[in-house]
């Protein structure tokens, strides 16, 4: 029979207990709640400027005069520098620690690392376009605005897909470059060893 008062008998230190915080799994668990969010936010307003900005260069095609043509200029470098530039580096740097704390480094998340790639190059050829812009008489390249909005769509919906559905995919069906860390800075073909130097005779 365990006597009423012998939960009182029982130390009490709660010092001996892990503090909730950053120190102890609590900690961890905030770190990825936050570098979660952090990255979700970042995906969202970066996805919304690269599908935004096409609309803004087309913009480029209806301009009347100068005041015009500032006007859609100045927002058109809003939405690149100002939206979708910060965001993509909060998404990419969120994204990386979230790797390196979570280790979930799986098949599925290194074809999700091959969407994000292809989201970057898009980004890249939008900031090229809106360059070429900056002349009032230049024209929108309309097939090259059409083709990166296209690939930018497509690549994020496989992004989003392979997040929610996280499927199982033998890393064998991978190429040797995304399975083997280091394969692409080892040289084609290995480099033979010289021969050794012969010691000079003796006079």
């Amino acid at each position: 029979m365990v006597h009423p008062f012998a939960a009182a008998a029982e130390p009490s230190d709660r010092s001996a207990r892990p503090a909730p915080g950053w120190g102890g799994m609590e900690g961890i668990d905030e770190r990825m709640l936050w570098l979660k969010f952090l990255h979700v936010a970042g995906i969202a307003l970066w996805v919304a400027g690269l599908l935004y900005l096409p609309a803004m260069l087309w913009a480029h095609h209806r301009v009347r005069d100068q005041q015009d043509f500032a006007r859609i200029r100045m927002a058109s470098r809003f939405v690149y520098m100002g939206l979708a530039s910060p965001a993509a580096f909060v998404a990419i740097g969120a994204g990386v620690a979230l790797l390196l704390v979570a280790d979930a480094l799986h098949a599925w998340m290194i074809l999700k690392l091959i969407a994000v790639g292809v989201l970057v190059i898009g980004h890249i050829q939008y900031g090229h376009v809106l360059v070429h812009l900056a002349d009032q008489e230049a024209r929108a390249p309309t097939l090259r605005v059409k083709a990166i909005a296209t690939a930018v769509f497509l690549f994020m919906l496989a992004a989003i897909w392979l997040v929610l559905a996280k499927p199982d995919v033998a890393i064998d069906s991978l190429p040797d470059w995304a399975r083997e860390p280091g394969l692409l800075q080892r040289p084609e073909s290995p480099v033979p060893t010289p021969p050794p130097i012969p010691p000079l005779p003796r006079s």
